[in-house]
């Protein structure tokens, strides 16, 4: 019993004993001159505080009683805090410094009034004498509130009451109307706000109830200095308007909508009528849907007060027609005594309209003449007749060809087709079509299938087959002259002898009609003069081979041709420059190209 007596006493001493050093070790703060630097700042500025006994998790404290708030720490030691000051009310205030061994004194601090802000002003606009409620914050330590006009003018403003969130001030009297700026200065700035000396505008009557473009329009009210007047949206010109504070006379736009109308002052303040403007206006058309038809075609009329329109014309002729709305027209085109250029107007109780796009009504063509009647492809020919207009398509013998000129309504220029063939000419136009009595005859150049064979000598017959070949001149590559007759001259075959100019390229082969050029046909040359160095060479070394024609080479070989073939190249000079290949043998030296093989007069000998 003793011993658990002795052991309560031991605890309670030790309790003793840490209450007395918690109550004696709290954080202090070094004189006040030096402890919060600085002594004043704005909230978010950073502040330092020095002492001793800070330990390891200080609280810093900033402000009194239930209003204190906790600042962030930045950095922190023993002896040194730096911390933000937070979201508190300006003014003179405390900082203490808090740990778990007891609170600080406090050390005086005043936080720096922030620039004012607004979050409202109501009304937003309103005469000299109203009352204007500004809320925000900040607005507490208020100098002064004063009105400034566009002219930069400031008139102080009475202030009926104020506080940190709301100021009550009076429009002061004599500011001209208008927009004007709101100016609240404080301890710590200045803040802007927009305000408007003016009256709520009111239109009490609108007269008159029905009107017509260009007539004139009276608005009542009150409060309308400076308006806008807009007549279902559409605005009146305002240099034919007149405005007082309770009166609007104004001339109704031409194009102008029923509908209401509305004031609108200093581009701010709106009101609108009760009752609406019946606006009457003339029917007009803006364009049409298409720039030419025939009879029978749906013409789309497009344009503005369409919805009361009674009548259509088109060439001075009625056309029948359907309203679609108030802006587009659906009407048939009638048929008219002859093609050409017409009016298309609208009539109604509001007035008639011409259009002034012009429409054009043509017919379908008829008696067609074509020259000249014979003619080669790819060339003109000239076609005339009636009410050519608008033409869509041309052809001669069922294929279509290009017009590529002609004098609308009489005449057309047109290509006959490369491939086209003999055969009447028939013009379209979307009214109808009309074809030629007699037929365009097509005159076609000579046309190649083959040529036998692709290749050969000076002297030797080639073959030509296609069409169109009758009496044709044949020129080889590199000749100006006729290739002679080789014995045979057909439409579809012609033979002719190789000239002793002619070179590798296309033949030209020409009649009448114009020319083709053929594929290319290879002139064989035989090789000739072939010697070589030097005359020994051992395996592998290269040797030069001199001559005529020797591009044309396909196949060198050594021992009289029957060594294995050998690489070779063609050099600058035509010359060929061959490898000794393994396996040559002593003899001569032989080449082989298209006219045949050639055999060296000398022999090489194969060295060791």
């Amino acid at each position: 019993m003793k011993s658990r007596f002795s052991l309560l006493a031991s605890l309670f001493l030790l309790l003793i004993v840490s209450g007395c050093r918690i109550e004696n070790n709290p954080p202090e703060l070094i004189g006040l001159t030096t402890s919060l630097t600085p002594g004043r700042a704005f909230v978010g500025d950073e502040i330092t505080l020095t002492g001793y006994q800070f330990g390891a998790d200080p609280v810093v404290i900033v402000g009194i009683g239930a209003a204190a708030v906790v600042a962030t720490i930045k950095t922190k030691t023993e002896n040194s805090i730096r911390a933000i000051v937070p979201l508190v009310s300006p003014g003179p205030t405390q900082v203490r410094v808090r740990t778990d061994q007891g609170t600080s004194d406090p050390l005086p601090f005043e936080v720096q009034q922030p620039a004012p802000t607004f979050a409202d002003i109501s009304p937003g606009n309103g005469l000299p004498g109203t009352i204007v409620v500004l809320t925000g914050t900040y607005l507490n330590q208020l100098r002064q509130v004063t009105f400034r006009d566009a002219s930069f003018r400031s008139t102080v403003a009475v202030v009926r009451d104020s506080s940190a969130g709301k100021i009550t001030v009076v429009v002061p009297a004599n500011l001209p109307r208008g927009p004007l700026t709101i100016l609240v200065e404080t301890a710590g700035g200045v803040i802007l706000g927009n305000f408007i000396v003016s009256g709520t505008p009111q239109i009490s009557s609108v007269s008159p109830k029905v009107a017509r473009p260009d007539g004139e329009l009276v608005i009542i009210g009150t409060n309308l200095l400076d308006a806008v007047v807009r007549i279902n949206d559409q605005q009146v010109d305002r240099s034919r308007t007149s405005v007082k504070d309770t009166e609007i006379r104004t001339v109704v736009p031409q194009f102008a909508k029923s509908g209401p109308v509305t004031v609108t002052v200093f581009d701010k303040l709106t009101t609108t009528s009760v009752d609406t403007v019946q606006v009457v206006q003339p029917p007009f058309i803006t364009n049409l849907g298409a720039p030419d038809g025939i009879a029978g075609d749906k013409l789309l009329l497009m344009g503005l007060n369409l919805r009361d329109v009674s009548a259509v014309s088109i060439g001075s002729v009625p056309a029948p027609f359907k309203i679609l709305s108030d802006s587009q027209i659906e009407a048939t085109v009638p048929k008219l005594p002859a093609p050409g250029v017409v009016a298309v107007a609208v009539s109604g109780p509001g007035g008639s309209n011409t259009a002034t796009d012009p429409f054009f009504y043509y017919q379908a063509p008829g008696d067609i003449t074509v020259t000249p009647l014979r003619q080669l492809r790819s060339r003109t020919i000239t076609i005339t007749g009636q009410n050519l207009h608008r033409i869509t398509d041309v052809r001669i013998n069922g294929q279509s060809v290009p017009i590529t000129d002609g004098v609308e309504g009489s005449r057309l220029f047109v290509n006959v087709a490369a491939d086209g063939t003999s055969g009447l000419v028939t013009v379209v136009n979307r009214a109808g079509s009309a074809t030629s009595a007699r037929p365009v005859v097509v005159v076609q150049k000579p046309f190649i299938t083959d040529i036998l064979p692709p290749k050969a000598k000076p002297g030797d017959r080639v073959v030509l087959r296609g069409d169109f070949l009758l009496n044709t001149q044949v020129f080889f590559s590199g000749t100006s002259v006729t290739a002679a007759d080789g014995g045979k001259n057909e439409d579809t075959e012609q033979w002719v002898l190789v000239p002793n100019g002619a070179q590798t390229g296309p033949l030209r082969v020409v009649n009448t009609a114009g020319e083709t050029l053929t594929t290319a046909f290879t002139v064989v040359r035989v090789v000739s003069n072939v010697d070589f160095f030097p005359k020994t060479a051992r395996v592998g070394d290269q040797i030069v081979l001199t001559g005529q024609n020797l591009t044309s080479v396909q196949e060198v070989r050594f021992g009289n041709g029957t060594s294995p073939a050998a690489e070779f190249l063609v050099d600058n000079a035509g010359q060929l420059v061959v490898t000794v290949p393994v396996g040559a043998t002593t003899g001569p030296i032989c080449v082989t190209g298209d006219a045949g093989t050639v055999c060296t007069s000398a022999s090489f000998t194969v060295g060791k």
